[in-house]
């Protein structure tokens, strides 16, 4: 019975007048700057919109406003729960707006919310969970108890891991086998690599000259001829959770792309050179459609006037099956995600090396995995230049109402800094004849009631 009573109260909201939640950016994202960079102020800008259902007036009691990330980690991953997900939600910010007891048709509140150092990139990853910033704002309005709730997920992209040659420079390194009878010489050409890139590894492989002495090349460590049988490369993936309950951690280990070489060779005193390109191709299936519904309906515009009936079916349209999943197209299946509390995800270049009559020996280096591809790389460096221009701006008209202050925010491995801005003058639409016909709002009298007249019908 009481379950009958809660639905008829909502059944009976739903008529009533209730405010209606929305967000207007200040520009096309609701983000300005650029996240990860802090001389371009990352930040979310935008409107918060709140109107009557149906023209009529309306108490507002609160309003409270929350960016949050949230962090899901997939079963199979951990051991600290026994739940098949866990989620750990970080509150970035959070505000209580209290109103006066005037009714009103409707309120516009600027919001300029600072994004904090640790935010987490949204990130969907197919193998261990995923990570979203999610606005969300919650009405309390004519002193009742169910409150209207809006949410938007805000997809945060950050600039700091950029296959750039200038800012991630090749990397040389010289590592021995346990033995210490083999030295491997190695680079990393681009230890950052975008999601549809190739990992270019040189190594050299070569008696090492401190064990092996003034030996002849045809006898090596008293075995003729120890040869070189084969090379394993692979983009591997490393989970890292953080028990939220006890600080402990764990590691699960993914390999995304693996390549085996096999050879027949002797390894003299010259040693033995080698060359691998590795394809990243870490992105995930839904992503690759996307693309591909975008070549498409280019192709589709091109066409013109053609009949419809020849041009094929796209994907874009067919894909609705994948939509009911709740993954998001511009999700990419495995990139270089830091910060957060429960998981972090990061990749590196694993080399496996099988000798005859000896044992394996392998070498780890650290691979960041970003989202942005080269073609991308010079409309980057010109928005973040423009970007970091527009915050110089930003600080001046933020000068005007009370200045931008910066907070030390402890985590629970450092701090962070979070920027804070100054609250900017809302718009409100109180409840008189002026305002009603400003926002062209009309009301007919019907017997004892009056009803809004619809500008469509």
């Amino acid at each position: 019975m009481s379950q009958t009573i809660r639905t008829k109260k909502r059944e009976d909201y739903a008529l009533m007048t209730h405010p209606v939640i929305s967000l207007k950016p200040s520009y096309n994202s609701v983000i300005r700057g650029c996240p990860g960079v802090p001389d371009t102020l990352p930040r979310i800008e935008c409107e918060l919109r709140i109107r009557s259902s149906d023209g009529k007036a309306f108490r507002i009691d609160k309003i409270e406003v929350v960016l949050k990330g949230i962090e899901s980690l997939l079963g199979g991953h951990h051991s600290f729960a026994p739940k098949s997900k866990v989620e750990k939600v970080t509150i970035h910010y959070k505000k209580n707006i209290k109103m006066s007891e005037k009714k009103i048709v409707g309120i516009d509140i600027p919001l300029t919310i600072g994004l904090p150092e640790d935010v987490k990139e949204t990130n969907f990853n197919s193998s261990f969970g995923s990570s979203i910033t999610l606005l969300e704002c919650m009405v309390r309005y004519n002193g009742l108890e169910d409150p209207q709730v809006f949410a938007q997920a805000v997809n945060v992209e950050k600039y700091t891991i950029l296959p750039n040659p200038k800012r991630f420079p090749s990397v040389s390194r010289q590592v021995f086998s346990p033995d210490h009878k083999f030295s491997v010489e190695y680079t990393v050409v681009n230890p950052c690599v975008s999601v549809d890139d190739n990992l270019n590894l040189l190594l050299e492989i070569k008696p090492n000259a401190r064990v092996v002495g003034d030996s002849s090349s045809t006898s090596l460590f008293g075995k003729k001829f120890t040869k070189l049988k084969s090379v394993v490369v692979s983009l591997k993936e490393c989970l890292e959770i953080l028990d939220p309950a006890t600080g402990f951690g764990e590691t699960r280990e993914n390999v995304l792309r693996e390549m085996v070489h096999t050879f027949d060779e002797r390894i003299s005193s010259n040693g033995i050179k080698l060359k691998f390109e590795l394809p990243v191709q870490a992105r995930i299936g839904l992503f690759g459609e996307f693309e591909s519904s975008l070549r498409e309906l280019d192709m589709l515009r091109r066409a013109g006037s053609q009949t419809v009936s020849h041009l094929p079916s796209t994907r874009l349209l067919q894909n609705k099956t994948h939509g009911s999943l709740g993954i998001p197209f511009q999700y990419h299946s495995s990139i270089t995600t830091t910060g957060g509390s429960l998981f972090r995800i990061t990749h590196a270049a694993a080399v496996k090396v099988k000798i005859s009559s000896g044992k394996s020996f392998h070498l780890n280096h650290p691979i960041d995995v970003s989202s942005w591809t080269q073609l991308q790389l010079k409309g980057l460096d010109q928005l973040i230049f423009h970007e970091k221009e527009t915050a110089k701006f930003a600080r001046q008209f933020y000068d005007n109402f009370g200045g931008i202050t910066r907070k030390n925010k402890p985590t629970m491995s450092n701090s962070v800094t979070v920027v804070e801005y100054p609250p900017l003058p809302p718009v409100v639409y109180p409840n008189d004849s002026e305002t009603l016909r400003k926002l062209d709002i009309k009301y007919v009298n019907i017997g004892s009631f009056s009803r809004r007249v619809p500008l469509i019908d």
